[in-house]
């Protein structure tokens, strides 16, 4: 009897301790997918706030219908940072039509996504897990 008693002791520590195991690479995936989100998230705001800029003139601090004024210093004409607690962003060949926009998160270096935008239209967003999309960063 003691030792059918400490056989289904040691069966049971073995599939709690596997279910265990599987709730964290659960939970982990879940943050992984978080982190993505947030970046998609943070790519659509800053796509809205360029767009937004593009549309004004140049006397009242635009784009006069451009992109390519955010080539220098392009997150500060916006009034935004290139750096949040989750993720680095950056602004790829503005051009007088299209922007591209990178964020890669800074927990997870191989989660990026990229975001497209064409004249006033977002026409994109493309989410990586394997480290494409990257960032110099500071």
């Amino acid at each position: 009897m003691g030792q059918q008693q400490l056989l289904l002791l040691v069966m049971g520590i073995i599939i709690v301790g596997v279910a265990v195991m599987a709730g964290l690479f659960a939970v982990q995936d879940q943050l992984k997918k978080s982190q993505a989100d947030n970046i998609v998230s943070r790519n659509l705001e800053i796509a809205s706030s360029a767009v937004m800029w593009k549309t004004k003139r140049d006397p009242y601090s635009g784009g006069n219908q451009s992109y390519s004024g955010l080539n220098t210093n392009g997150f500060a004409e916006l009034f935004m940072d290139s750096e949040t607690d989750d993720a680095y962003y950056a602004l790829n060949s503005p051009s007088t039509l299209e922007l591209e926009i990178t964020g890669v998160a800074k927990r997870y270096p191989n989660i990026g996504a990229r975001t497209y935008v064409n004249d006033y239209d977002v026409l994109l967003t493309d989410v990586k897990y394997n480290g494409t999309y990257t960032i110099p960063t500071p």
